[in-house]
């Protein structure tokens, strides 16, 4: 914004820059919720009621654009992908392999009984969350890489997706 005119925002905006939010995986929702509302103070579209239309597009726009980036961020695993790729979400073809051990490991458990299944499921759902959280606190640290973040994210969506309710 500048002379108090709202300039678009940008066409792929990052989702950090946008929320003035340091690079990192460690965020909390408050964190994330304070910085989006400070933003969004500066670009309501209430604040622009008696503006032209161009201003009022733009504060749409903007609108748009920061709470896009809330949920990306707000969400620890799509923040993890984002990170890792750059990307909102996993594509929907050629998804990170997670290997045959883990896949067979899915598969015992899904013919598990269901009580069976979620315990054992929750379990692997915590050893992969430490895991994850170790690799983001090495990279946040710059003693690491986040290259094996984009397949421990594929595990936790098959650990999910195994633990469901019936």
């Amino acid at each position: 914004m500048s002379c108090g005119l709202l300039q678009p925002p940008p066409p792929r905006p990052d989702h950090y820059d946008i929320l003035g939010l340091h690079r990192r995986y460690s965020l909390t929702r408050k964190e994330i919720d304070s910085a989006w509302r400070g933003e969004s103070r500066k670009t309501h579209p209430d604040r622009f009621a008696g503006k032209g239309a161009l201003q009022k597009r733009m504060a749409l726009q903007w609108t748009a654009s920061l709470n896009d980036a809330r949920r990306v961020l707000k969400d620890p695993m799509t923040r993890g992908w984002y990170l890792a790729t750059g990307l909102d979400r996993p594509p929907e073809r050629n998804a990170p392999k997670v290997g045959p051990e883990f896949l067979e490991q899915v598969f015992e458990l899904s013919m598990a009984e269901p009580d069976d299944r979620r315990a054992a499921g929750a379990v692997m759902a915590a050893e992969l969350t430490a895991e994850l959280d170790a690799l983001f606190a090495a990279w946040e640290a710059g003693e690491g890489t986040l290259d094996e973040v984009p397949e421990r994210l594929s595990r936790m969506k098959y650990v999910a997706n195994l633990t469901k309710e019936d």
